[in-house]
């Protein structure tokens, strides 16, 4: 876009900035012809006679209805036309606003759906207008086209900007060379990349911002629950990291809180199936079996944990953590006890291969469990029992297959 004769770069800003100077004051002015025209609809009454601008149904009508108690946007006046046709009118058949050229009396016993009523008020029509005017099309006045933006507009109006804005690009230098629209194209074309990649800025910006955003709230969490120290990661922030799974803040807490030092193998992995299991049932399903005593216990207290965790989260803005879900618990307790395939399928009203599915699932998180868990304590033991319980049969064959 170089041009010998001056600096094309500033002429084609100038060019741009006038079309969009002029698309503007167009939107404007379409804003106000609208407005201006669902005015008039709304003061229009039954008997107005009207001269649709265009479309299907232009030419003289008769108002019915004023239809400004219907739900759209804008009045619908219910009109009867020249052609005997009664029809629903929208505020979109008139793009500019719309006077009645003449009144009649609507008789008091008017039924729009008798053919009859409709000839008498047409030919009641053709008598008060005359056949030479019922054809006449409306002379729609182009508002664009009589406003003289060059002669005495108001300095400071849009016009007189626009205006002005014209007699700089005509006494511009480049605007007399020979290759003008040459160069124009490939200013156009060199803009258009250039919003382009400004767009993809931005959005890349964004976010990376929300995600910034988000780390640091993450951040925060971490820190209130003595996982972080500022930028320094603590022995229980550790532990944490060992952990690889959708729930690992609560299944730390849940190390932490030591509620499960006192379960059997059996007994750890039905609480633990709660942290890797999702139910398909709806909420209004009858509540899951969950075996009693002490495994009980612990799920009641890692639902208390959750809840905890659940507040710290929304007070940091963030919602990652969902809720244990204890639907595989009484399947995974009764596998882990040495019950056949048949009974567990049968009393959980489970598929065999989602059952296989979700042992596994349970297997990696227990072994994730038995590393992260302190050294020595039963925590680690059982989760080895746990994992030696569940790994038998067909679980054990598709591991091998």
């Amino acid at each position: 876009m170089t041009c010998h004769l001056g600096d094309f770069p500033e002429y084609a800003a100038m060019r741009r900035e006038l079309s969009d100077r002029e698309s503007d004051l167009s939107r404007q002015r379409g804003t106000a012809r609208r407005a201006e025209a669902v005015r008039s609809l709304e003061a229009l009454k039954p008997g107005d006679v009207i001269r649709v601008p265009g479309g299907r149904r232009a030419g003289l009508a008769v108002i019915l209805d004023p239809g400004l108690t219907m739900r759209t946007e804008g009045p619908s006046p219910l009109v009867l036309t020249i052609g005997k046709q009664v029809k629903r009118l929208s505020a979109a058949d008139f793009p500019v606003p719309v006077e009645p050229v003449e009144r009649l009396r609507i008789p008091k016993g008017f039924n729009p759906r008798a053919p009859k009523d409709r000839a008498n008020l047409v030919a009641t029509l053709h008598a008060k207008i005359g056949d030479r005017d019922l054809g006449r099309p409306m002379r729609v006045r182009d508002h664009d086209a009589d406003t003289a933006m060059t002669r005495g507009s108001t300095p400071g109006t849009p016009e007189w900007e626009i205006a002005e804005l014209r007699r700089k690009l005509r006494a511009h230098p480049c605007h007399g060379c020979d290759e003008r629209e040459d160069h124009a194209r490939w200013a156009e074309r060199y803009h258009k990349l250039l919003r382009e990649t400004e767009g993809l800025r931005r959005r890349v910006e964004s976010r990376s911002h929300v995600i910034a955003r988000t780390f640091d709230r993450v951040c925060g969490v971490l820190d209130q629950l003595g996982y972080l120290d500022g930028e320094t990661v603590t022995p229980e922030g550790r532990r944490l990291s060992q952990l690889y799974t959708e729930l690992d803040l609560l299944t730390s807490e849940c190390l932490r809180a030591g509620i499960w030092e006192d379960l059997d193998p059996a007994e750890l992995a039905a609480c633990v199936s709660s942290l890797v299991f999702e139910s398909r049932q709806a909420d209004d399903a009858r509540p899951p079996k969950i075996p009693a005593g002490a495994a009980r216990e612990s799920l009641a207290a890692m639902v208390r944990i959750f809840a905890e965790l659940e507040d710290i989260e929304r007070d940091h803005g963030l919602s990652f953590i969902r809720e244990p879900d204890f639907g595989f618990a009484w399947a995974a307790f009764r596998w882990a006890k040495g019950h056949s395939l048949d009974a567990v399928l049968t009393d959980g009203d489970l598929a065999a291969g989602d059952f296989v599915r979700w042992v596994k699932q349970l297997l990696d998180l227990l072994d994730q469990i038995g590393k992260a868990a302190p050294r020595g304590g039963k925590v680690r033991q059982n989760a080895a029992k746990a994992i030696d319980a569940l790994r038998r049969g067909v679980v054990a064959y598709s591991s091998v297959a």
